[in-house]
């Protein structure tokens, strides 16, 4: 598979970007919107990875400004984003990694999903060279979150 972010697949960039838009608003009420001005907003400071293996191997790599982790880790929680630590920002950042994993193995697996989603880690993956990469960034109330899908047949 060729590597570029407009993969007519079962995974384009759209739908890379819809799946985590609902799953921020599902599970922790952030509001987020495709960005078409990435250089708009602050680099991405936190990483975090899921990896997956099936019918096809890959990760779904996390990129965001430690204030969309806290943001993020405040509305899971319930608190006030000052109250929360680091720790619990790179907790929320690794859940929504999990959560993003599974979205994206039932959208490529369909019903019959043959596909192992591993544990969520903090850190960027390497770049795999013989991966098909679908990429999205969102503006989430100001704050940056970067989605990239990696995958190759198994």
């Amino acid at each position: 598979m060729p590597s570029d972010d407009t993969t007519t697949d079962l995974l384009p960039s759209d739908a890379l970007a819809r799946l985590s838009i609902d799953a921020l608003e599902r599970t922790a009420f952030v509001l987020a919107d495709p960005c078409d001005d990435p250089d708009s907003l602050a680099p991405a400071e936190l990483h975090a990875h899921i990896d997956f293996r099936g019918p096809e191997v890959g990760s779904v790599d996390l990129g965001a400004t430690r204030a969309f982790a806290r943001n993020l880790a405040a509305s899971l929680l319930g608190a006030d984003a000052a109250d929360v630590t680091d720790a619990q920002s790179e907790e929320a950042l690794r859940e929504l990694a999990n959560i993003l994993g599974g979205s994206v193995i039932t959208r490529l697996g369909g019903t019959d999903c043959q596909f192992l989603l591993g544990l969520p880690q903090l850190g960027a993956t390497a770049p795999d060279t013989r991966s098909s990469a679908t990429q999205c960034t969102l503006d989430a109330e100001g704050e940056r979150l970067d989605i990239t899908c990696r995958r190759r047949a198994a």
